[in-house]
Parts: structure tokens; C-alpha cells; sequence
């Protein structure tokens, strides 16, 4: 009897405090979600916000930015969860105390594309370390989106594999760019790019291919991680819990891997908890 008193005395203080402070109502029903350029590019975004306000109708305030920035911002509480694609980073976000709830729920992977005329002659390389050894040794012009993005991160650090530094070289231009439009520089300057291949599928333009394609060095999971409420007491765990545990579920996988373009599956759900 107690504690059904102490729950509806719990349950009125609520309804009393939402009544009195409409902000507070409106931040509940709120999700703060920072994600990727890709996931965005691709279309996937808006092609599941859908699918998960179904049973779950919260407000979506969507940061679009490069992973390395996704996770500044829950650093910061800014978001309540990030939906990135760098996985040291996440990593050390989680290490260090401001993730919580670290779920892998997807994957793709990157590519190298470029002009069909393949000035450097990459397309019959062993991998993709090869490839870019070739396209430095012909300096022929290679974009990096130099955004602190998962791609831009894994990009440098296969240019460590060779144990070679491209940054000042002339051919190596930085756009500090999303990957839409760092494809779309690529593209207008016929030069080599690495994309992921979402973003390729549905934003390449016709002089432009894939050349390499190399699923051992070129694996793109995607992680979602909640800000740990520890660090940040915003964060609305009750809003983030929900969108973990959907995008992780069979009805979030059999969304993620019904997105198509052009009737080409574009990611693949996984199953790894972390």
C-alpha cells in the first residue's frame, strides 16, 4: 500500500512539474540524435525516421555531421545518442566514461572511385593499399574530406599502413567537406576519391565508378551509443533507450535492410553488442 502511495505521489509531482514547465514537457519527447554525412547522403536517415516513430512518435532534432564531430557533441551533452562509424573513436568514447550502451547494428564498406578512364591505373590492384601507392607515385589528384569523419579517419589510416603522409602533397586536396559534396569535387575534378558505398550508389554522377573494392581492409560498421547520463543529466535516456533498442531489434534490421536504390540493398544489419 506504501508503495503505491509513494508511486501516485511520484506520479502527480510529474504531471504538476510537465504542467507548470512546458519545456520540460517537450524535451521528454525529444530525442537528440547526432549521425553521419552518409547515413544521411545515403537517404537511410529518412527512410527509417518513419519506421521508428511508428511506436515511438518523439521529436528527432538530427545533428548531420562527421563522426569525430557526432562524438564531440555527446562529449558535450549536446545529444542524448550518436549513430557513428568510427570505431576506435567510439572506443575511447566509451572508455572514458561518456558512452553508454555501445551497439554495432550495421554495416557496408568504402571504396575507391574515380574517373572511368582510371588515369593511374588503379583497378587491377592487388588491395587497396596498392591502389593508393599508385596514386601517389603518379600523383594523380585524390580527394579527402579532412573532416575528422569515420571516413576521413579511416582513409588516414591506411595512408599509415604505407607509412606515408599525402597532406601538403599538390595532388592531395582537403575539402573539409560531408561526402556528398566531397564526391561532387571529386567528380568535378576527375580525381580518386574514397566513399562509402551508400553514398556512392545513390550520389555518383556517370563519368564516375568504383575502381577498388577490398572487404578485408575496407569493412564500415555503424555503431549507436547512448551519452552516458553519469557525464550529462539531460541526456533523455528513457528517448535514446528506445531508438537503441528499435535500430537493434528485428523490426529496426528488417528496416535497415530494406532500404534499396536503384533495387541495390545499400547496408546490412549485424548482431554485436558491446
Amino acid at each position: 500500500m506504501e508503495m503505491l502511495y509513494l508511486k501516485l505521489i511520484k506520479g502527480f509531482c510529474l504531471s504538476f512539474l510537465l504542467s507548470i514547465n512546458p519545456a520540460l514537457a517537450e524535451s521528454s519527447h525529444t530525442l537528440r540524435l547526432a549521425t553521419t554525412t552518409s547515413v544521411e547522403n545515403s537517404g537511410l536517415l529518412t527512410y527509417l525516421m518513419p519506421h521508428f516513430k511508428i511506436k515511438h512518435p518523439y521529436e528527432v532534432d538530427v545533428s548531420i555531421v562527421g563522426s569525430g564531430k557526432a562524438l564531440r557533441l555527446g562529449r558535450t551533452g549536446a545529444v542524448d545518442v550518436v549513430w557513428v562509424h568510427s570505431p576506435a573513436s567510439e572506443m575511447r568514447f566509451v572508455e572514458e566514461g561518456f558512452g553508454v550502451n555501445h551497439h554495432t547494428v550495421m554495416r557496408n564498406d568504402f571504396v575507391i572511385a574515380g574517373p572511368k578512364h582510371d588515369p593511374a591505373k588503379i583497378a587491377d590492384s592487388a588491395d587497396v593499399l596498392a591502389a593508393l601507392k599508385k596514386i601517389s607515385d603518379s600523383n594523380a589528384t585524390f580527394i579527402s574530406r579532412a573532416d575528422d569523419s569515420g571516413t576521413n579517419k579511416k582513409e588516414i589510416s591506411l595512408w599509415k599502413k604505407l607509412d606515408y603522409d599525402p597532406v601538403g602533397e599538390d595532388w592531395y586536396i582537403e575539402t573539409g567537406s560531408g561526402m556528398a559534396e566531397s564526391l561532387k569535387t571529386a567528380e568535378k575534378q576527375q580525381a580518386y576519391i574514397m566513399v562509402d558505398r551508400a553514398t556512392f550508389v545513390v550520389r555518383h554522377g556517370p563519368s564516375f565508378k568504383i575502381l577498388i573494392e577490398d572487404p578485408d581492409n575496407l569493412s564500415n560498421p555503424y555503431s549507436v551509443v547512448m551519452v552516458n547520463p553519469e557525464k550529462h543529466s539531460a541526456t533523455n535516456t528513457v528517448a535514446a533507450g528506445d531508438f537503441i533498442t528499435w535500430i537493434s531489434s528485428d523490426a529496426g534490421k528488417s528496416a535497415i535492410e530494406s532500404f534499396q536504390h536503384n533495387n541495390q540493398q545499400l547496408y546490412f544489419a549485424v548482431d554485436s553488442f558491446k
